[in-house]
């Protein structure tokens, strides 16, 4: 059976906004007070919630959240809700669904000032609740999902579909617009370990085609991301996108002139490096729901060769970053443009020398020697390649001209992995390690 409940619109959207935030709307200006009401109800004591938390939902994705006794309350009946925003775009519709089978569904659309649109109950089906709304205005909205009577906890899923509006992107804070603004581009995050799920990352733009997101602060680059225009090859558009990070996250591409969208879903702990060259169909015509779903991989000598570069092109704009970790001193190679340190320590029982420190010397952005007893003698040449276009790994090479004992330590300052090679004395190596770092 269908319930109504009402959430009167304020004059202003302070009201809305101290509810969001977990502040007595009897703190607020009282001229701007918003009186929230059920229907045949008088207004319901105001009430301070300790853990508002506001998560980030991205279009045509679902979901999971809890409602627990920690989370935020109505003010109209002491319900708890979660609140999830996202960007909507004028002229786009939207669908929101919330379903669960441990609480009666009630969902609340907020607008961009704050205000409610919609409410729905047990359109969804059941005690699920569903709502269909055209967004009038671009800007960031507000879904709240709640329940139907006070006190009702558990766990639920909610989903938001979009579609139609102008084959135009809005790029924002947590929004790239790519390929000439023909792909939107979002991604969420979520850390367990860190209380976070679902986050929004935040979106830099780099060029037409180029942009990153970083998710913990705005000096740490996590994902950077390229549409590229393949149809002179396989009527086709490419998407690349390297990492940085293994948290769990989803990067969401719509074709705004299609209507079709694409997720890449990175598991924790995989530290993931993806060339989908056919990712959308280069036709005006959207893709069906089985095209949207499918990751296949095209290949060609021609299309091979544009992989390669673009994945170099990817792992060099995540470089950067990388070298803040590492700092290059007497005895330290900061190595792949500063991806990884690299240090050395070799014993000469017989000269009384034990773990002592080797020196080092910097050739190239890749390369560099160290020695041991002499600065006119090389002992070790030392390199780390980024072979994941080839297999997914970085690659450790060396050679030695030394067949003293002795340690060489690479630590990777992404990741924290790190490798050891150990020389035995009297034994003269060369190594490569192909699968050095994934």
């Amino acid at each position: 059976m269908s319930h109504s409940r009402v959430l009167a619109r304020s004059a202003g959207a302070l009201a809305v906004f101290a509810l969001l935030l977990g502040t007595s709307l009897a703190q607020a200006e009282p001229a701007r007070k918003s009186e929230l009401r059920k229907s045949g109800s008088s207004a319901a004591r105001p009430f301070s919630s300790f853990a508002c938390v506001t998560q980030g939902i991205a279009c045509d994705t679902t979901v999971s959240g809890e409602l627990t006794a920690d989370d935020c309350r109505l003010d109209l009946d002491d319900s708890f809700y979660d609140a999830w925003t996202f960007q909507g775009v004028a002229g786009q519709t939207v669908q929101i669904t919330m379903r669960s089978t441990a609480v009666d569904s009630f969902l609340f659309l907020l607008d961009t000032n704050g205000l409610e649109i919609e409410s729905n109950d047990d359109s969804g089906g059941g005690s699920d609740a569903r709502m269909t709304v055209q967004i009038d205005t671009s800007g960031t909205y507000t879904i709240l999902a709640n329940t139907f009577d006070a006190g009702e906890t558990g766990a639920y899923t909610l989903q938001l579909v979009c579609s139609g509006g102008p084959s135009t992107c809005t790029s924002n804070a947590t929004t790239l617009c790519l390929n000439n603004g023909r792909f939107r581009v979002q991604a969420i995050f979520s850390a367990p370990s860190l209380g976070i799920t679902n986050a929004p990352a935040q979106a830099v733009p780099l060029t037409g085609d180029t942009g990153y997101f970083w998710f913990f602060s705005a000096n740490n680059v996590e994902i950077v991301i390229k549409a590229v225009d393949g149809r002179s090859f396989n009527n086709h558009f490419w998407v690349f996108y390297g990492a940085l990070s293994d948290v769990e996250y989803t990067i969401t591409v719509t074709d705004t002139v299609t209507g079709a969208v694409k997720p890449y879903h990175n598991t924790a702990g995989n530290l993931a490096s993806v060339a989908d060259t056919a990712a959308f169909a280069g036709s005006g015509a959207a893709a069906s729901p089985e095209e949207e779903g499918a990751s296949t991989f095209e290949t060609s000598p021609a299309i091979d060769k544009i992989v390669w570069a673009e994945s170099g092109r990817i792992a060099r704009l995540l470089s950067p970053e990388t070298g803040q970790a590492c700092t290059a001193n007497a005895t330290t190679l900061c190595l792949n443009n500063g991806r990884f340190q690299v240090q050395a320590i070799f014993s000469a029982p017989s000269l009384g020398i034990t773990n002592a420190p080797a020196q080092a010397v910097p050739l190239t952005g890749d390369t560099g020697y160290f020695w041991f007893f002499s600065a006119n003698n090389v002992e070790i040449v030392l390199k780390a390649v980024d072979g994941r276009s080839f297999n997914g790994f970085f690659w450790v090479f060396y050679g030695a001209l030394s067949d003293v004992q002795y340690t060489i330590t690479v630590t990777d300052t992404v990741t924290g992995a790190l490798k050891t090679y150990a020389n035995q004395q009297g034994n003269l190596a060369s190594v490569a390690d192909v699968a050095a770092f994934p």
